[in-house]
């Protein structure tokens, strides 16, 4: 088996990591959509609609010379904040004040203690606690869903998770043992699709963006160790206590994207409008969506499509002062490995992203001894199907206004 990662393209450890795992559990075949999230040397390996965004597997104290892999394959991220904002004691007075209001069976907001917070895609997780025990509190950017104090504690013994709240956009939380610095969730018969990789702060786990359904059945994993979770909660009604009118659904295209954010962990799913949707092969097209500062991927091969979120903080590959965006692979094709193992594989990469700036007109891909790439625009989103894998360092991302004005001339991150 391959297990080296290429040289030109450094990929996330999240990335790295779902593969090595999924190797080490008997190389079955579990990456987004059905395709094998395994990883060969030269191939970007990005599963369709899924991107270089997203958790990254993380232990209890983040200590940056921490083996770099589990003896079951989980590697090991440097620094938890990096992916989900965790601070420790602290709160938006805002966020606070969110809770408090949707608040029922608690004591005054004044005697709560602040546990940590943690924010990713658009979904902000805080964990309280009071003399009654903890309780934890999700808010979007429209809802705001809060658990009550719970006393829980966890039977003794080592790799031991209690999920105590979720919410229908996927936010999950509990207890952990001291043991577990590293935890996986997944829900039960999960392909790559469903699974979460929260980040443990003082024998608690926080995962703001991890999927719904949790409730109808979970396993956890830590350290080698896979077992079922009892007792996990229904989903936590959230109020709405910021109303926005719903994106409109008219039209075939809406409404096919309206299929992406079905069953995902999206925050605010109604809000969420499609901008563009580009074809970029004969049965393919890569749909983005937007809400406020969030971006929806969605890639569309003609099956079962699956939406992603990411906040334009993350959205790294082309950024600049105009326009952000992420890379997404497309055009995944069957390839074989050295011992015969078949798995799908990309070599195309798209800059998917949120355009910033109300003059951009034209975004457009240039690069010596090449015809230049249009990039597909629409409602504050784009699709820039260009050869960014090829790497040339003289590729430059242009921006224009409607005069044909250079706006911003970008280079690409390339994964960096």
């Amino acid at each position: 088996m391959i297990d080296q990662m290429p040289e030109h393209r450094a990929l996330p450890d999240d990335v790295r990591m779902r593969a090595r795992q999924r190797i080490s559990e008997g190389m079955r075949p579990a990456a987004r959509g059905g395709r094998p999230a395994l990883i060969a040397a030269g191939v970007s390996m990005l599963a369709a609609g899924a991107v270089v965004a997203g958790q990254v597997l993380l232990g209890g104290s983040a200590d940056p010379a921490a083996p770099p892999m589990q003896h079951n394959g989980e590697f090991v991220g440097t620094d938890r904040k990096i992916v989900y904002e965790v601070r420790r004691g602290e709160v938006d007075p805002d966020v606070l004040a969110r809770c408090a209001s949707a608040a029922k069976d608690h004591p005054p907001a004044g005697e709560w203690q602040t546990i940590a917070t943690s924010r990713n895609a658009g979904t902000v997780l805080t964990a309280f606690r009071v003399p009654a025990g903890v309780f934890f509190c999700a808010t979007t950017a429209v809802t705001t869903a809060i658990s009550a104090p719970d006393p829980a504690r966890l039977e003794p013994g080592d790799r031991q998770a209690k999920i105590l709240f979720t919410t229908t956009s996927g936010a999950m939380a509990g207890l952990v043992s001291p043991d577990v610095a590293i935890l996986n969730l997944a829900r039960v018969g999960d392909q790559g699709l469903n699974n979460a990789l929260p980040a443990v702060v003082d024998g608690l786990f926080l995962e703001p963006n991890g999927y719904t359904k949790a409730e109808t059945g979970t396993t956890a994993m830590s350290a080698g160790r896979e077992w079922l979770v009892s007792g996990v909660p229904r989903p936590t009604p959230p109020v709405v206590d910021r109303p926005q009118p719903p994106a409109p659904r008219d039209t075939p295209q809406e409404q096919r994207f309206a299929q992406c954010l079905r069953d995902r962990p999206i925050p605010d799913p109604d809000q969420f409008a499609l901008g563009v949707a580009a074809k970029v092969g004969p049965n393919e097209t890569i749909m983005a969506g937007r809400f406020g500062d969030l971006l929806l991927l969605c890639d569309d091969t003609g099956g079962p499509v699956h939406g992603t979120v990411h906040e334009s903080a993350d959205l790294k590959e082309v950024r600049g002062s105009t326009l952000v965006a992420l890379g997404a692979s497309y055009d995944f094709k069957t390839h074989l490995s050295l011992e015969g193992v078949e798995y799908n594989g990309s070599t195309s990469v798209a800059a998917v992203g949120l355009v910033l700036d109300p003059r951009v007109a034209s975004i457009t891909y240039t690069r010596p001894g090449m015809a230049d790439v249009p990039a597909s625009l629409g409602g504050g989103t784009f699709v820039l199907a260009a050869p960014l894998i090829d790497q040339h360092p003289d590729a430059r991302v242009v921006v224009r206004d409607a005069a044909g004005n250079v706006l911003e001339s970008i280079t690409p991150q390339h994964g960096r």
